[in-house]
């Protein structure tokens, strides 16, 4: 199968280079990898070059951003439809929305590849991210139908059928929803990916929950299923003040009646998924 791979990348200077190292020596390559340097103030878009003189398959293209900081959503989407949209019409049978500080084992789009291949009614699919803790690779935590936002890999009629990315904060989880809403499958394979850079170590944990309490509220959760969320996440003892911000977030939104961003048919889906998950966990 053929990748089209876009990379937003702002200041990765200290991990990208593993990235496209790790790309490079894969058993099967991309046919085309689009970095986007998205306003870097570093010496990102200088490693890119490097390998964009060696490899034809590797295009850089730099965004002039303004003072934008580094964070999540629609910010990234927007950096990843400025390489999407202008390589778009190449041939291709997956497109991959891929981090830049990253380390892929060399088997990877050969793995993806094999599994859509096999599997026709499989829509996204991809690996999961490890970080180095005290020399070993530990997991980072994610939800076992989940792929994660760092190593997004669609079936191309897939993505089209979903409408691709929609630029807001929880563009990762919108997504799956939308595939699994209209009959497609999830597939976490067994590949663990490096994140050298942990998720959501660059943002601020009270903001990001009570971002993450605003979003649930827009992509159709309610009350019940917003409350037993922040229950479970002040079991986590280390996080009880982030549960509460979540639960802020969800009850400001609510109040100020913010626009949801799902429709009806689909905010209804995502619940009732949920709650079906909550069901299993309590009956397991």
């Amino acid at each position: 199968m053929k990748f089209l791979v876009v990379t937003p990348a702002k200041n990765e200077g200290a991990f990208i280079r593993m990235t496209i190292e790790s790309v490079i020596g894969q058993t099967l390559q991309p046919k085309l990898w689009v970095i986007v340097d998205d306003g870097s103030t570093d010496n990102t878009a200088s490693i890119v070059q490097e390998y964009v003189e060696k490899h034809c398959w590797i295009k850089l293209i730099k965004k002039t951003t303004s003072n934008e900081v580094r964070t999540g959503g629609s910010k990234v989407v927007r950096a990843f439809y400025t390489g999407y949209e202008k390589f778009k019409d190449v041939d291709h049978d997956v497109i991959m929305k891929m981090d830049a500080d990253l380390t892929l084992p060399k088997n990877y789009f050969h793995e993806v590849s094999r599994e859509y291949s096999q599997n026709p009614k499989v829509g996204l699919c991809g690996g999961y991210c490890v970080i180095e803790k005290n020399g070993e690779l530990i997991k980072e935590h994610s939800a076992d139908f989940h792929l994660r936002g760092a190593l997004k890999a669609y079936r191309t009629e897939t993505f089209k059928e979903i409408g691709g990315f929609m630029e807001t904060w929880s563009w990762d989880g919108i997504d799956g929803m939308m595939a699994m809403h209209k009959g497609w499958k999830i597939k976490i394979l067994d590949l663990p990916v490096v994140h050298h850079r942990p998720t959501s170590a660059a943002y601020e944990p009270k903001q990001h929950a009570l971002k993450s309490g605003k979003e649930a509220y827009r992509t159709g959760s309610d009350i019940g299923l917003t409350l037993v969320r922040t229950l479970l996440r002040i079991k986590d003892k280390p996080k009880i003040i982030a549960a509460f911000y979540y639960l802020r977030g969800f009850l400001h939104a609510l109040l100020s009646s913010e626009e949801r961003i799902v429709d009806k048919d689909l905010a209804r889906f995502i619940r009732k998924f949920h709650y079906r998950r909550i069901i299993n966990l309590k009956t397991h």
